[in-house]
């Protein structure tokens, strides 16, 4: 049996100490001194067994703990990376997401920005210069965010900015943000990007993704560079279901689009 169910609860063992001074009390009374000594020695002998089980078991606990703070680093670990993107180091598609699905009656300015001619910087370099220029693309737009924004990469060559700040407002940073080249590998590169604009009023947060989302299409067939959501021009976007990674409308506005 082991030591510690030997010597039972904390309870039980100071049930178990007050009975051996109440036997030592006992005899002494009944002028029996060496039985009173030898059962004092008995209970101090057993208390220090018990104090060597209740340090292993405390031990063992703070063990178990420390293996089970180490398991919940590590899978929060696995969540940030799987909840981030590895080449721009921006939060993914699902983050952004999980913050419109949290928004009841607020309102927010979404911009939808698409990177123009993608193929071609990837043809005239390489992939990893192509993946270091969107790299370069999310610095720049994570570097316009204001307290409160949100900045996502939405997969492929789409960005997506959720910021609090007006239409206009956006629209004057990101066009800002645009106006310079960056610089990979020493070489200095445009930043050419198609940016539409909607809004977020509530009722349906993924609308306002979806009236960004024609918005930028409309910069991009008009290559004007950022367009304001506008629904007579653009269209109501349509209820929300899955986007495909390449979409029809794309490639019509990009035959080279990878």
């Amino acid at each position: 049996m082991p030591v510690p169910a030997i010597l039972g609860t904390t309870w039980h063992r100071a049930f178990v100490w007050f009975v051996v001074q109440a036997v030592v009390v006992m005899l002494l009374l009944a002028r029996r001194p060496y039985a009173a000594t030898a059962v004092a020695c008995v209970g101090v002998a057993w208390l220090a067994v018990a104090a060597v089980a209740v340090d292993r078991r405390t031990r063992l606990l703070r063990a178990e703990r420390d293996a089970a703070i180490r398991r919940v680093a590590v899978l929060e670990a696995a969540v940030a990376e799987a909840d981030t993107d590895p080449v721009t180091g921006l939060p993914v598609r699902r983050v952004a997401e999980r913050y419109l699905a949290s928004l009841v009656n607020d309102e927010l300015t979404v911009a939808v920005a698409d990177v123009d001619d993608m193929h071609g910087i990837n043809n005239g370099h390489d992939h990893q210069f192509g993946d270091e220029y969107l790299a370069a693309v999310a610095a720049r737009l994570a570097g316009i965010a204001a307290d409160g924004d949100l900045v996502a990469r939405l997969g492929g060559d789409e960005f997506v900015i959720l910021s609090i700040r007006s239409q206009a407002v956006l629209a004057a940073a990101v066009g800002g943000a645009l106006r310079d080249p960056v610089v990979v590998r020493g070489v200095a590169v445009p930043l050419r990007l198609s940016v539409g604009i909607g809004t977020v009023d509530g009722a349906d947060p993924y609308a306002g993704l979806g009236r960004a989302d024609r918005a930028m299409f409309t910069a991009k067939r008009r290559r004007s560079g950022i367009e304001l959501y506008d629904p007579v021009r653009d269209g109501l976007p349509p209820a929300r279901t899955p986007r495909p990674a390449v979409r029809l409308r794309d490639r019509a506005a990009d035959p080279h689009r990878h």
